[in-house]
């Protein structure tokens, strides 16, 4: 559908009525009405109640109106896209990131793929599910996420290629500057964590693997849930409760104090960074990307 015809929807949709929404898009009344009929005949489609005074749009096409401001949406980036391409000389890549990922090693990644060619880089933060699901359906050329040695459920290996980026760590950290108390409190018994939701990687992994081993020493006090490891961070070195976040993440923290690392005291967790791609040919950019993103530490500083 043309953004044109998109547009004069959209402009019906938000003045309710056909004099308002001529005189959105700048048209007259009557032309604007041509317009719409036009279309209702090309669609096949009711798009005006003529039945009320004044014309409204017609119930089915307000029942649809998230799904077409959301085509009017990824139309204009197709169209944005297409341009700075041309404009440029430049090739998208998109690349799926785990959110504490993309905070952590984002600006590694996109100047790495950067420097290989003409690429403007889109980082796309999401979930491992949606990570995944982004690689496999092709709106991503290539995801970046944590995995475990024991993680062995990859049904999707005919799908994807898989490249070892670096090994990750997943700590708990608390602020440095009451540190003691808390960890007094840990060896009377007791200890206040940050937990993950239930249905992302890191709560899952918190929950199955580093929880349990805690319960047997002392009782765990969930005060905060989030799902962003930012969040969490900032939590832990406000004293709110022990957060277990990627190293990386916290590096720069760690470095200046402002938080302690409690490996030694309350344990962590081994992980990978990995990279996929779907398994099909690729162009030479991507290929290339790929071979850089192969070299083991290429994205690590």
């Amino acid at each position: 559908m043309r953004i044109d015809w998109i547009d004069d929807i959209i402009a019906l949709l938000d003045t309710g009525s056909v004099v308002e929404a001529a005189a959105m898009r700048n048209v007259s009344q009557s032309a604007f009405s041509r317009r719409i009929q036009t279309l209702e005949i090309l669609l096949d489609v009711t798009l005006i109640d003529r039945r009320s005074k004044p014309n409204r749009p017609a119930t089915a096409l307000r029942n649809h109106e998230e799904q077409l401001r959301q085509a009017a949406r990824q139309q204009r980036s197709l169209i944005k896209k297409i341009q700075t391409e041309s404009q440029s000389g430049s090739r998208l890549v998109v690349v799926a990131c785990q959110h504490a990922i993309t905070a952590s090693l984002g600006p590694q990644i996109v100047k790495l793929i950067s420097g290989l060619g003409k690429a403007h880089v889109r980082l796309r933060s999401a979930n491992l599910d949606e990570c995944e699901a982004l690689l496999l359906t092709g709106q991503a050329d290539f995801s970046i996420t944590y995995s475990l040695d024991s993680d062995n459920s990859d049904h999707r290996a005919a799908m994807t290629m898989e490249a070892f980026i670096a090994n990750e760590r997943l700590i708990p950290v608390y602020g440095t500057q009451t540190v003691k108390e808390m960890l007094w409190r840990f060896h009377t018994g007791s200890l206040d964590v940050i937990a993950y939701p239930a249905d992302v990687f890191l709560g899952i992994v918190v929950e199955r693997q580093i929880f349990p081993r805690l319960e047997r020493q002392c009782r765990l006090n969930i005060v905060a849930e989030t799902a962003l490891t930012l969040a969490a961070m900032q939590m832990a070195s406000a004293g709110v409760g022990v957060a277990w976040v990627p190293e990386a993440l916290a590096q720069a923290d760690l470095r200046d104090e402002r938080l302690s690392d409690l490996s030694g005291q309350l344990g962590g967790l081994e992980m990978q960074i990995v990279a996929r791609k779907r398994a099909e040919d690729a162009p030479d950019l991507h290929a290339r990307i790929w071979n850089a993103l192969s070299r083991a530490g290429a994205v690590v500083p």
